[in-house]
């Protein structure tokens, strides 16, 4: 299933995202979407990143992550994919913010109601769909330059 399709289903950006690029790696495990619950919003509706993108993130950490503290070459090759993919995400969403991508700030009672009203749960649905394609490029070893 894509993302899009845990989005209409109702989870959040993060989880949604996860979801979707879990699935496309078989990744299964009861932490999921449960890891990405606290993302959504910008990080607890603060506005900060978008939820779809650190979802992506912890996807791209699933697939190419250290499970040692000695491994220091993955680490950094992780750390210059995320810096790679966060760029590209910029540039084609114009920014990296929730508060910006969506135009309102979800942790006020004035942003819920326009978010609402306004249906900004599509603008979130069209972030996702973006995050998803880039994301699985990178996924997939074709995102990365270092690769």
């Amino acid at each position: 299933m894509s993302s899009v399709e845990y989005h209409i289903q109702g989870f959040n950006c993060a989880e949604s995202v996860l979801l979707g690029l879990c699935e496309t790696m078989h990744v299964e495990s009861p932490l999921i979407p449960r890891i990405a619950t606290g993302f959504g919003g910008g990080i607890g509706h603060t506005g900060n990143i978008c939820g779809a993108i650190t979802g992506a993130v912890m996807a791209l950490g699933i697939a190419f992550g250290r499970e040692k503290p000695e491994d220091r070459a993955t680490r950094d090759r992780l750390y210059l994919l995320v810096e790679s993919f966060l760029g590209e995400v910029e540039k084609a969403l114009g920014h990296l913010d929730c508060t910006s991508l969506i135009g309102v700030r979800l942790n006020t009672e004035e942003g819920l109601k326009r978010y609402r009203e306004e249906n900004l749960r599509e603008r979130c649905r069209g972030i996702v769909a973006t995050v998803e394609d880039i994301a699985r490029r990178y996924l997939s070893g074709k995102g990365n330059p270092e690769r």
